[in-house]
């Protein structure tokens, strides 16, 4: 009895493991994004676009974008002088909603301060080039 029950255990579970997300397939009709927010987090973002590291192009009017891309910040200190001697951390989140209203895409980049470093910059390099990979841009043809 003891076999059957964790034979029926073996066979369930990988049927009923989560699969990866795979990206919304409608990220791959995204070309153009304009990034909404007043942070160190939203600049870098749109920096990261400006400088072509992706498929996506920076659209200076929201009504002109594709999607929109809001993006937020929130920092944390670890501790004081001594437990985490001082030093902060940045949870950078960002949503990309269509122009029809769908959320399509969300996902937080964490980043610590360091020295001549932005935590938050740092993250919000990292959602840009991460919203590429998953609008497919290494598929995407190159921009004449």
């Amino acid at each position: 009895m003891m076999r059957a029950f964790l034979l029926a255990v073996f066979l369930i579970i990988p049927v009923s493991a989560p699969c990866k997300n795979l990206p919304d397939e409608r990220l791959k009709t995204v070309g153009s994004v304009f990034v909404r927010g007043n942070n160190q987090a939203a600049e870098a973002a749109r920096q990261a676009l400006r400088s072509g590291k992706t498929c996506l192009s920076l659209a200076t009017k929201e009504a002109d974008a594709d999607a929109v891309l809001d993006i937020g910040n929130d920092s944390q200190t670890m501790g004081g002088q001594f437990g985490g001697m001082g030093a902060r951390t940045n949870v950078v989140s960002g949503t990309l909603t269509l122009k029809s209203g769908d959320l399509v895409w969300s996902r937080s980049e964490r980043g610590n301060d360091a020295p001549f470093m932005s935590g938050a910059k740092s993250g919000g390099s990292a959602l840009v080039l991460n919203l590429g990979k998953d609008c497919s841009c290494k598929d995407r043809k190159p921009k004449p």
